[in-house]
């Protein structure tokens, strides 16, 4: 558990050092939030970059809210954004072996495998980017009185 502390003290300590306002932060963590569902792992980085281009974004917000899909979540996110494009496209669930699925894999799979995780991930990205949003800015501006509220109470 310690060690799940001290990720938790980091992702904080990050999130407090943010500049801009509780609005640009909390866009910024739902541009993130929907980048990590999008299956092709490889490109969330570039992805982060050209989406903080795109909406004025804060970087680093929009790293850390990316950061929903890291190598504990990369499976089951990967599953159930493909079941849910299969889902959707009347398809039936083959028996892709998740497990051993790399981006050079799912590039061979080609659109059998790709289609789905793309639909599924841009609706299971915009619900998530669309339910982080309150939250975060809600959470942005209590962390900041309550500092506020701290620092003045220092100067007292």
């Amino acid at each position: 558990m310690k060690w799940l502390r001290a990720k938790w003290k980091i992702f904080y300590d990050r999130f407090i050092s943010l500049q801009g306002t509780p609005e640009s932060i909390a866009r910024s963590f739902s541009v993130g939030f929907w980048i990590a569902w999008f299956p092709l792992i490889g490109t969330h980085s570039v992805m982060s970059f050209l989406g903080g281009l795109l909406f004025r974004g804060n970087l680093p917000a929009i790293y850390l809210g990316s950061w929903l899909c890291n190598p504990v979540t990369i499976p089951p996110m990967l599953l159930v954004e493909y079941k849910l494009g299969e889902w959707l496209l009347g398809g039936e669930i083959s028996a892709v072996e998740f497990h051993h699925l790399t981006f050079h894999s799912m590039l061979a799979l080609g659109w059998e495998i790709l289609l789905p995780m793309l639909l599924g991930g841009a609706i299971l990205g915009t619900l998530t980017a669309l339910a982080g949003y309150y939250p975060v800015k809600r959470a942005v501006i209590r962390v900041r009185e309550r500092r506020a509220a701290a620092h003045a109470e220092d100067e007292r």
